[in-house]
């Protein structure tokens, strides 16, 4: 696929705000409204797909040190062809954090991944203040490749953060009782019924808290990750 690899993201202020659903203790996280200074930074316009994920393993050797679930959608270690374009998934934040060290790199944090989504205007979803599923992957039977919703673009040129699979930001934190790491922008799959946290599509001001149970065993099928760059 042959696509823009990154965004440029220079210097600005605008006022974070964020809604979080609250379950089993606090968030323990500031959810504003206050400004926040974000960039200089490069941003990837896409989720990392599992053929990014695949050449990161092969150039640097990486294996976690408990790889229970890792890949566990992969075949004799490798992707399925049809898979390719597709966000990599069934990887854990040290695995994500891993990956973006080896290419200089890092996960957004949650503000700054709020503004890759939301832009200078602070809209609702990536594409405007009105929810419009026809723009992003959502209620499906499984991920798609990454591209396949260009009119789901957000105000900073970046696709794919709405639905399709959850996206990790780089927050680890303690409620008092739990270690949890945050998710944003929802992902394909939303249960009939609600089980420990709702699914589906959620909007740019909306994060998720998710219980840091071992580094294996928050591998899922639904969360992966996209990296950015410090800018000059």
């Amino acid at each position: 696929m042959e696509r823009e690899n990154t965004v440029f993201i220079p210097q600005t202020t605008y006022i974070y705000r964020v809604v979080h659903r609250v379950m089993e203790g606090d968030c323990q996280c500031e959810h504003g409204p206050m400004p926040v200074t974000v960039g200089p930074l490069y941003a990837d316009v896409y989720p990392v797909t599992n053929a990014q994920y695949y050449q990161f393993v092969q150039d640097s050797g990486y294996r976690p040190e408990d790889d229970r679930g890792y890949l566990r959608h992969w075949v004799d270690g490798c992707y399925k062809p049809e898979d390719a374009d597709k966000p990599v998934v069934w990887v854990s934040l040290e695995d994500a954090r891993a990956y973006a060290a080896f290419y200089g790199k890092r996960l957004p944090k949650d503000y700054e991944w709020q503004y890759l989504a939301a832009g200078d205007e602070c809209l609702e979803w990536p594409w405007g203040n009105s929810p419009d599923y026809s723009r992003a992957n959502v209620y499906s039977h499984g991920l798609t490749p990454v591209d396949a919703f260009p009119q789901g673009v957000s105000p900073t040129g970046c696709m794919d953060m709405c639905g399709n699979c959850w996206e990790m930001v780089d927050e680890f934190h303690f409620d008092g009782s739990h270690y949890f790491q945050l998710l944003r922008g929802g992902s394909f799959y939303r249960a009939h019924h609600y089980w420990h946290a709702e699914g589906g599509p959620q909007k740019n001001n909306t994060h998720l808290k998710m219980q840091f149970l071992s580094g294996a065993m928050s591998r899922n099928a639904t969360v992966g990750f996209r990296c950015v760059k410090e800018g000059d």
